[in-house]
């Protein structure tokens, strides 16, 4: 029994890791959907769609531009400075943009500037959150942490645009923009309250890091590092274009009712997922998260490539729900692909290299990510759908992968599979290498 509740008691994370991770969710929340509503009211007002994909294009460079600064002081920098900083910033500019907009009206120049300080602001409390989470918590807790401070960023993003259609409808842009200031002010609080381990803090300041590219040579050349930055880089590209490409070839082929039911069934097997981390993989030895990293992607990767074949577009019967099962799979996975991913690299980078290191690993990632939003759209629409569209195809392939409505998604969503299988088997071997801790 006293074994027991020593083990629960461990299970329990610090009120300090609990409060800054709750601050960050209510803050990232608010800010992506400001982000998602600002977008819908962009399209609005201009009727192009590339005036909303602006939006995730400027959050995507914001971010970016932002790491190198931090990678080479945050670590000389005091954390919760920083991040009291980043949270005013963001309060201060979404304040001053809804102000204008009842003022003075539509701006797209000044929602754009809010829009990136908004995104820098996100990163930067995100870079920081990430690299104080070995200060506190204990090594036996880091994969629960590292599950938590993942999972977040997954459920926000499934989460943003339904809450900012939601809030925009029922409160209106001004309203969202109030919420999203009054969020930042929530995570402030949050921060204020914790106490960080300042002689650890001590220690890691005595390190100025780098550039983000000499921080990104340096994950190249280490032979722990270098296959989990190529998948994660490879991991945050694919996750950012089906986000896209998911939803076109669903209304496309299906029609909206099936993408409701989809995200639905989605959202549910995401907290499953996030559950069985939290309660099983996240209390196992590191070295095994290896295998589970393996096995999620390469379910993940064949689920995308069978996207491509004519005979998941089953509307009703047995193919049917082995659809809704694919899609179930898929999305149960991802909260294990990101926890593991995240955890990985919490023990293999040394706490006092994080600032630095971690800023090249983000600046890589949405990188990616910033690639993979322009670039599937192009793909599926200027390249396979005329490829597609073109005689002399052999029959064999027009019976696998049919004509049709969304059908040029839906190749491309088999691409993106063919992607991550690619690159999971090619860092197989040396993803081994992560089994040795220490």
């Amino acid at each position: 029994g006293d074994g027991q509740r020593v083990s629960q008691r461990e299970q329990l994370l610090p009120l300090g890791f609990r409060s800054l991770w709750l601050g960050q969710l209510v803050s990232n929340l608010g800010t992506q959907v400001s982000l998602y509503a600002l977008g819908l009211w962009l399209y609005r007002q201009q009727e192009q769609l590339a005036v909303f994909a602006s939006v995730a294009v400027v959050v995507q460079l914001a971010k970016i531009a932002v790491m190198p600064l931090l990678g080479r002081h945050l670590a000389r920098w005091s954390r919760r400075r920083v991040m009291l900083t980043a949270n005013a910033v963001s309060s201060a500019a979404t304040l001053l943009l809804a102000f204008h907009l009842m003022r003075f009206g539509e701006s797209i120049a000044l929602v754009l500037v809010c829009i990136a300080v908004a995104a820098a602001a996100e990163a930067t409390l995100l870079l920081s959150f990430s690299t104080l989470i070995p200060q506190l918590v204990s090594p036996s807790q880091l994969g629960r942490a590292s599950g938590l401070f993942a999972s977040c960023d997954g459920a926000i993003v499934m989460a943003a645009p339904f809450l900012g259609a939601l809030l925009a409808a029922s409160a209106g842009l001004v309203g969202v923009l109030v919420i999203d200031a009054f969020s930042s002010v929530v995570a402030a609080v949050c921060t204020l309250v914790v106490v960080l381990p300042q002689a650890s803090l001590e220690r890691i300041r005595a390190k100025q890091g780098g550039g983000v590219r000499s921080a990104i040579a340096q994950l190249w050349s280490a032979s722990k590092l270098r296959p989990l930055l190529m998948v994660n880089t490879v991991v945050a590209g694919v996750l950012a274009a089906v986000e896209v490409a998911f939803p076109a070839w669903v209304v496309s082929a299906f029609g909206v009712g099936r993408l409701g039911s989809a995200m639905a069934l989605a959202g549910v097997a995401f907290l499953v997922g996030s559950q069985l981390w939290s309660r099983y993989w996240a209390l196992r030895e590191a070295c095994t998260w290896v295998g589970l990293l393996r096995r999620a992607l390469l379910v993940q990767g064949l689920i995308l490539a069978a996207a491509a074949l004519l005979a998941f577009q089953a509307r009703v019967g047995a193919l049917a729900l082995i659809w809704f099962a694919g899609v179930s799979a898929y999305a149960m996975a991802v909260p294990l692909v990101l926890a593991a991913l995240q955890g990985l690299w919490q023990v293999h980078v040394p706490p006092h290299e994080q600032p630095s290191l971690f800023a090249g690993r983000y600046a890589l990632e949405w990188l990616s990510r910033l690639v993979a939003l322009l670039g599937v759209g192009v793909l599926a629409d200027h390249v396979l759908a005329p490829a597609m569209a073109s005689p002399g195809w052999p029959d064999w392939l027009i019976a696998v992968a049919g004509p049709g409505p969304g059908r040029s998604a839906a190749m491309a969503l088999g691409l993106l599979g063919w992607a991550m299988i690619v690159a999971l088997l090619a860092q197989w071997r040396a993803l081994g290498l992560l089994r040795n801790v220490g």
